[in-house]
């Protein structure tokens, strides 16, 4: 009987015990896995999700105008002009970094209000 008694509270420890824990579950590691694997530098710059939509969309524009001076960069040959889309895409990053910065105020200062 104490050995009844005994297994009995033993059981609810553990069922209570284990009712209080919560499961995390593991990150999807497996977009970084893949570019560790091909020796890739993996950097999430294009997720403006937590922005205001005024952002996101000037930031996906930025991002599009980059993309589109990238292709030209790679289809001029004439040295001269290459240094001049460089430049404007150097301008065009620094544009986008103080946006994403500008943007990262806003969402800091609406955490307070």
């Amino acid at each position: 009987m104490k050995n009844l008694f005994f297994l009995l509270a033993f059981y609810m420890g553990v069922v209570y015990t284990t009712k209080g824990q919560e499961i995390i579950p593991f990150p999807d590691l497996s977009e970084s896995h893949i570019a560790v694997y091909n020796q890739v530098d993996l950097i999430d710059s294009h997720n403006y999700s937590l922005y205001t939509k005024d952002y996101q969309d000037s930031l996906h524009k930025i991002d599009r105008d980059i993309e589109t001076v990238n292709s030209e960069i790679e289809k001029e040959s004439n040295k001269a002009q290459i240094t001049s889309l460089e430049s404007k895409k150097a301008e065009l990053i620094k544009k986008r970094n103080l946006l994403l910065k500008e943007a990262e105020l806003l969402e800091d200062l609406n955490k307070f209000y």
